[in-house]
């Protein structure tokens, strides 16, 4: 097997570590080529995935909602109906605190020390930090243009999402495709 070969089953793995540990258990490995160890790693680690998902496995930091369900704390509650909506509205704009706190009957200081409290950072911190996630999963396993990632992914245009890439990373978006070739800007 040639190294370059070796390289990319390793990057494939990391990635796949990766998307388990970002909450993503959709993502597979796919067998390739005859090489029976690498072959039964994959096909162990789309094991576990389907494992995990079948435990209704959400995010390593977040709280299981097992957790939740034995748990009578209103405010773990309402910090997990708003990791929630986060999670599924990454690719909308954050609404304002106020708002939220609207949309989860509280007030706006409760939900932000509540927030704070639990998951050792700000809302809108947490929102940004999940979006520049997933910009970089999708970097790296599809060929998208960075804009079409940075719109799907919440962010209003490229320049801001470069930016905050930038700031999150220490490397810019290309930095991960010049490898593969990928990550067109128009």
């Amino acid at each position: 097997m040639h190294p370059s070969e070796n390289q990319e089953r390793i990057k494939a793995i990391y990635r796949m570590l990766l998307a388990i540990a970002n909450g993503n258990l959709r993502y597979r490995m796919v067998l390739v080529g005859a090489d029976d160890s690498f072959n039964a790693l994959v096909t162990l680690l789309n094991q576990v995935a389907e494992k995990l998902e079948e435990m209704n496995y959400s995010h390593p930091y977040s709280l299981s909602k097992t957790d939740l369900a034995i748990s009578s704390d209103t405010k773990l509650l309402m910090v997990q109906k708003v990791l929630d909506y986060i999670y599924n509205n990454l690719e909308e704009p954050l609404p304002s605190t106020r708002q939220l706190a609207r949309m989860f009957g509280t007030n706006e200081f409760a939900l932000k020390e509540s927030f704070r409290k639990l998951q050792k950072t700000s809302i809108y911190q947490f929102y940004n930090d999940e979006r520049l996630k997933k910009a970089h999963l999708l970097i790296e396993d599809t060929s998208l243009p960075f804009k079409d990632i940075a719109l799907s992914c919440g962010f209003s245009d490229y320049p801001s999402f470069l930016k905050a890439f930038k700031k999150k990373y220490h490397y810019s978006p290309s930095s991960i495709t010049k490898e593969n070739g990928s990550g067109l800007i128009s």
